[in-house]
């Protein structure tokens, strides 16, 4: 059974586009002239370079997940947060807060004055925003793939998906610092995505009904129904076959013999009875008397004896 690819999922393809390099020519052509102003006290190449990416990643929001907008700020927001930490003395010492004219400058097209992502230096708020990161990854995988199933296979790679993350996170939560009162609230993205409650956030789905749903489709037959030029075909193609079925027994088998002694008795039968019925009706006409027989006058002619 295959697995889910997690290198083939939203996420991982969404922030591989993030990095993508951009010019830092590019900046004023991603931006408006106000914004530009702004960062005209930016002046390291590397800062610029890094402006343009940010801009470009928020625009692309605005044309490929404009349905589902607030994962992708989650995840433009801790990538340019990385990139500041790594980007040492090659950025600006304010690159940071420079950045913020960059989120405000970009705004929905089909709203007023509604900026697309807001900036927020710390959108993973616990100690480790790696493991954030991939809860939050993780959660988006899940809802993507594990929601909405179509059949029993599906469902066991999401089961199977589902608990090799679980396994993975709870070694991640072995290695780290016992939290206070054993509670992992500080690791929480929303109430079904967090690590203080595995259950929620690592659920076992039940696949029975899919599964007793892909038996029924199997053993339930598909009734095809018939036009009724097919009908007629069918019904003549049956007289033919019984004719030539019936043909066959009188002419190679004993039944044939049968059949034609059936038949001369029949022929036989209803001979002698048409015989016996013209018997009784030529007697009965010789036989009666007309009706007004009493009534007819008769001459009688008398002839003398010779002597």
């Amino acid at each position: 059974m295959e697995e889910i690819k997690e290198d083939e999922q939203i996420p991982h393809e969404f922030y591989s586009r993030l990095n993508k390099p951009e010019d830092a020519s590019k900046l004023n052509e991603l931006i408006t002239t106000g914004a530009a102003s702004t960062l005209l006290f930016v002046s390291k190449e590397e800062s610029k370079k890094l402006l343009a990416q940010l801009a470009r990643n928020i625009r692309l929001i605005t044309s490929e997940y404009p349905d589902n907008y607030v994962k992708p700020c989650r995840d433009i927001n801790y990538w340019f947060h990385e990139k500041i930490k790594t980007c040492n003395t090659k950025c600006d010492t304010y690159l940071s807060s420079d950045s913020t004219a960059v989120f405000n400058d970009i705004k929905w097209p089909t709203a007023t004055n509604l900026r697309v992502c807001v900036r927020n230096p710390n959108v993973y708020s616990s100690e480790n925003s790696e493991l954030m990161k991939e809860l939050d990854d993780y959660c988006e995988i899940r809802d993507n793939k594990c929601n909405v199933l179509k059949d029993n296979n599906e469902c066991l790679k999401c089961n199977k998906y589902i608990e090799k993350k679980k396994q993975y996170f709870t070694r991640k939560m072995q290695g780290i610092r016992r939290q206070s009162n054993c509670k992992w609230d500080k690791y929480t993205i929303d109430c079904k995505c967090t690590l203080n409650d595995m259950d929620s956030t690592f659920p076992k789905i039940s696949c029975k009904g899919l599964s007793e749903a892909e038996e029924l489709k199997e053993t339930v037959p598909v009734i095809k129904k018939y036009s009724p030029l097919e009908i007629g075909f069918f019904i003549l193609v049956f007289f033919i076959l019984f004719y030539l079925f019936i043909l066959f027994l009188e002419k190679f088998t004993p039944v044939g013999s049968i059949l034609n002694r059936f038949r001369r008795r029949k022929y036989d039968l209803k001979r002698n009875i048409e015989r016996v019925f013209d018997d009784r009706h030529s007697l009965y006409h010789s036989d009666t008397m007309p009706a007004d027989s009493e009534n007819k006058r008769y001459y009688i002619e008398y002839a003398r004896p010779d002597n």
